[in-house]
């Protein structure tokens, strides 16, 4: 092949000169810095060539030797050996005078090897690699890579979209005639080499999968590798990164409604003394979906809020308040509101309403609407039910209450939050001999228009229903 990888430090490495014969090179992904001492004049213009438009080896190589003589090469080679190992190291495919595409680490994990590509063999795109913008870069990414790529402009773009279909190399080049061939060649092997393409195998049974990676969707697996350490070098935990930029949101949600239903607090201390034991509670808990003929009643109603969802405290922090309720919250944060709609409940007429933690009561939203009736009839045919429940209780999320301070991992916490609530929900339930079940989808386009609110700022991640159990 007669084109070769053009080799430069990765975004986000610095290198400091302290003396003509010493560096020091900062590396974001491993959180640390490295120090070479000795450099002879060669390798210091090889290394400033790297910090800068970068070379392909054979040009560092004629770079140190014209400098510092043949017997300086070793130590070329094994400085960028030891550049590669500690993951700083980027390769880019020039085009035209032009970069086409450049492979940079994403992952302490990261290693390049390329693979050489078979001229009769067809390849195509893996279905979980994907592009998004970044600032005004285009990306490459994919939860099986270790490293992105970057396309620098339109013909990276066009080769990658060529790859949709299965191809050879000579079509793929035959496809791009305005491309050079050896361009698109090199690119299609370091494609192959980081992971975003793979050899078309029709006739294997998972089409070149294992049979464990063809029972993953695109979405989950890419939500799983984001959300955890390993794949990325994503800011990663509570990170604040919105701190003195965005109002952080308040612990519990200020909601005005003209008509506000108060509810029943239970004694906690008689509960204490007269609930069934949580071994019995844990072992009866299971989803009930028939009611008995008598509707739940407020006071019910208003029971199982105050031991599920209630605010015990609020607590003023440095950075965001926080809270203390009856189901553990990631960070104490309580991003989850409930929503309640009511379509049969002793002294609670029909309609959508707001729960307020704080106040513990209802606060209306509106009355049985087609959009809240919609709901209704949606969470019946996802549980099964021949008829409409008696309550729906809707689990949105304020997403910004995580994201605020989280990074990489909000939504995952958020639906952490959501299982354990459902948990806790249960076992209220169970303990109350009540009919519980949760609902595993439901429609959060329909429920933001049904409570009048910005999708992206809060809509629902999670559904349960609850009613009067039946007397048999």
């Amino acid at each position: 092949m007669s084109q070769a990888y053009v080799l430069s430090f990765a975004k986000g490495v610095s290198v400091e000169r302290p003396s003509a014969d010493r560096i020091v090179i900062r590396m974001p992904l491993a959180s640390r810095e490295r120090t070479f001492n000795g450099l002879t004049p060669g390798l210091g213009q090889a290394i400033d060539v790297l910090s800068s438009t970068g070379a392909t080896e054979d040009e560092l190589t004629r770079l140190v030797e014209e400098s510092d003589g043949t017997s300086a090469l070793a130590r070329l080679y094994y400085y960028l050996l030891a550049f590669a190992d500690r993951r700083i190291l980027s390769y880019g495919i020039s085009c035209g005078g032009r970069r086409l595409a450049t492979l940079a680490p994403a992952s302490t994990s990261f290693r390049f090897l390329p693979v050489p590509v078979d001229p009769q063999s067809r390849y195509t795109l893996s279905r979980f690699a994907y592009l998004h913008r970044d600032d005004e870069d285009l990306i490459v990414e994919s939860p099986l890579a270790h490293g992105k790529i970057t396309l620098h402009g339109w013909e990276g773009a066009a080769v990658a979209a060529e790859l949709a279909k299965a191809q050879t190399p000579a079509s793929l080049c035959g496809l791009l005639p305005s491309v050079p061939r050896d361009a698109v060649a090199l690119f299609l092997e370091m494609l192959l080499g980081a992971g975003f393409v793979s050899e078309f195998k029709p006739d294997e049974p998972y089409r070149g999968e294992s049979e464990a990676l063809a029972q993953w969707d695109f979405h989950d697996l890419l939500f799983h590798a984001r959300s955890r350490l390993g794949r990325h070098a994503n800011p990663y935990g509570g990170t604040y990164r919105f701190r003195n930029k965005i109002k952080a949101r308040p612990a519990v949600k200020q909601f005005c409604a003209e008509e506000t239903i108060d509810l029943h607090r239970p004694d906690i201390s008689s509960l204490e003394r007269e609930d069934p034991p949580f071994t019995v509670v844990l072992e009866k808990r299971r989803s009930i979906r028939e009611y008995a003929r008598r509707p739940i009643t407020e006071h019910q109603l208003g029971e199982f809020l105050y031991r599920s969802a209630r605010v015990k405290e609020l607590k003023t922090m440095e950075f965001q308040d926080l809270s203390s309720r009856p189901y553990p919250g990631g960070g104490a944060i309580y991003e989850l509101e409930l929503y309640v709609n009511v379509r049969r409940c002793e002294n609670i007429p029909p309609g959508l309403y707001h729960y307020c933690p704080k106040n513990h009561r209802l606060e209306k939203i509106g009355g049985p609407t087609e959009a809240v009736d919609a709901l209704l009839k949606d969470a019946a045919r996802s549980a099964g039910l021949a008829e409409t429940p008696q309550i729906l209780i809707t689990i949105a999320a304020r997403f910004q209450r995580l994201s605020w301070k989280y990074e990489s991992i909000a939504y995952s916490t958020l639906l952490k939050d959501v299982g354990v609530l459902y948990q806790t929900m249960y076992l209220v339930a169970t303990a109350m001999d009540l009919a519980p079940c949760a609902i595993g989808g439901g429609d959060s386009d329909l429920f933001a228009r049904a409570a009048g609110l910005d999708y992206y700022a809060e809509t629902s991640v999670g559904e349960f229903l609850l009613g009067r159990r039946c007397d048999e």
